[in-house]
């Protein structure tokens, strides 16, 4: 990864929790104020961020504080105070010009990439970002059959995000990785880095960023107070 990528993802982070990137310490608790129902917690390299809810920022500080970094991003840690499912972990990975991208996939209309979605359930859908407005759609048509998409989207105010959806019995063929490649080098080329987000028990998610050689850095999981 570029050291401009890095300072790139590095400075979002800070002026979204509003504390320096690095941290001073190994965990640092904020409330910004954006969320009053849930705490954001942020896992970039060995320091560890809380975005907490003004109004939950004391109870969660001293539990957040007691913990090593890596230990927050354990659902188990929040569960004295999370009131529902703890969203996450989800891995973050990163593609920019040094990474060698296979861009081996079609464009796609983005109207088009909407025959997937009886494919696959809601949540997918959603986790993918296909429920969002793409800047690019790729795909892999077959038998004049939409089998495999990718969605650039935008995430921090840039077209940087990439989902990527598979109808189920075409999977396990490297379909993924072809539209996945294929968006991120949009990304790059309009960016000048991208995103590729990866639930930890995603496993198909993790093997795509691993076939493109992509950069592991960050994670994050959400813990409802709501």
């Amino acid at each position: 990864m570029q050291e401009a990528t890095r300072s790139r993802i590095d400075g979002h982070w800070s002026r979204r929790f509003g504390v320096p990137v690095p941290g001073l310490h190994p965990v640092t608790v904020s409330g910004s104020g954006r969320h009053d129902d849930a705490a954001l917690v942020l896992l970039l390299g060995d320091h560890a961020y809380v975005d907490a809810p003004l109004a939950h920022l004391d109870a969660l500080a001293p539990l957040a504080l007691a913990h090593a970094p890596a230990t927050l991003l354990d659902a188990a840690t929040w569960a004295p105070v999370a009131t529902g499912t703890v969203l996450g972990p989800a891995d973050h990975f990163w593609a920019d010009h040094e990474t060698a991208l296979p861009a081996n996939a079609e464009p796609l209309d983005p109207a088009d990439r909407m025959v997937l979605a009886g494919a696959v359930d809601d949540a997918e859908w959603h986790e993918a970002g296909f429920d969002r407005d793409p800047h690019a759609c790729f795909g892999i048509v077959e038998d004049g059959r939409l089998v495999a998409a990718s969605v650039l989207t935008s995430l921090w105010g840039w077209p940087v995000d990439v989902g990527v959806l598979v109808a189920p019995d075409a999977r396990g063929r490297g379909l993924g990785t072809r539209v996945a490649g294929a968006a991120l080098a949009a990304g790059v080329g309009l960016s000048g880095f991208a995103a590729f987000r990866a639930a930890r028990d995603n496993i198909a998610s993790r093997r795509v960023a691993a076939r493109l050689g992509l950069e592991a850095y960050g994670a994050n999981l959400a813990v409802p107070l709501g």
